[in-house]
This record gives structure tokens, C-alpha cells and sequence, in this order.
């Protein structure tokens, strides 16, 4: 698959090995964005604190809700968001995932270099995964995506 990179940010200079892909428009792979929470959101709350690092931009949807601004602190990074539609608890993971209308196609099989914006460049998913240790994966995952990983491959995973 050609990955699309409209999702992600300039000066991302790689996309780490484990990293969830799904099928966008075109037949294309596209990185799917996810998030550790700091601190519990109440429902209709407007930030949303999660550990830095995330590949999440202003204008990104995030728990159904959508980024109009980052600030960075400590280790935290701490979004504006549109009202949040449902509580989002401590620790939880989110992403920007919607299991209604993505096919994840599954954990890219390499580390892809993404700084030559001109060139295509290749993501290979796997589609078979005998054994995940989700604490080696560059970015968390939910039990939503473990689901939408299974429905098109094999992925069995450690009991953590």
C-alpha cells in the first residue's frame, strides 16, 4: 500500500515498526493516531490531557471530538476539543479510530522514513501476528482496534 501522510505532522521523520495502519480513499495506508489519558474528561468537558508524543494536530478528531489547540507541559500535552460526547477515563486510550467505517489493515511491518515528502512511499501491513507485546508498540491501542485488527487478520495478544 502507498501510505498517506496528509494525517500526519510535518516534521514527523518516521513512522515507527507496530504502528497501526488502516485503508483510507484510494487504496491507500494511513497511521492510525492514539493517546494515553492523563486525568478523567467529564462529558461535554473541553480539553482532554494526554501523554506527549502522540501524533495528534490541531484539527484532529480525538474520542469524537475535535483539536483546536495543543500546549505542551511536563510531559502532558493538554488538547482544546470540542465538547467530548462521553466521559473519557484515566489511562484510557483514544485514538481517532471509528470502528462504524475504518478496515485497519494492521501493524506496519517496518519503520518507514516519511522525510522525502516527494517520493511514495511503501507500507507493508501485517496481517498475521502470532504474538503482540502491546508494550513494545510505539504508540498504545485500545480494545477497538484489537477487535478491527482481528476482523481482517490474525493478531493474538499477550496477556499484560
Amino acid at each position: 500500500y502507498d501510505l498517506d501522510r496528509t494525517n500526519l505532522p510535518a516534521t514527523l521523520k518516521f513512522v515507527a515498526k507496530g504502528t497501526v495502519l488502516r485503508l483510507v480513499t484510494g487504496g491507500k495506508a494511513q497511521v492510525v493516531k492514539t493517546a494515553k489519558v492523563t486525568e478523567k474528561a467529564a462529558k461535554a468537558a473541553t480539553t482532554l490531557k494526554i501523554v506527549s508524543g502522540s501524533l495528534f494536530q490541531v484539527n484532529d478528531k480525538i474520542a469524537g471530538a475535535t483539536i483546536s489547540a495543543i500546549t505542551s507541559s511536563d510531559g502532558v500535552d493538554t488538547l482544546t476539543v470540542s465538547e467530548l460526547a462521553n466521559e473519557v477515563a484515566a489511562n484510557a486510550i483514544v485514538s481517532d479510530y471509528d470502528k462504524t467505517k475504518d478496515v485497519l489493515l494492521g501493524f506496519s511491518y517496518d519503520t518507514l522514513d516519511v522525510r522525502d515528502q516527494e517520493s511514495s512511499i511503501a507500507a507493508t501491513p501485517t496481517l498475521q501476528v502470532m504474538e503482540v507485546e502491546e508494550d513494545s508498540l510505539p504508540y498504545p491501542i485500545n480494545d477497538e482496534i484489537k477487535e478491527g485488527i482481528r476482523a481482517n487478520g490474525i493478531a493474538l495478544f499477550k496477556i499484560q
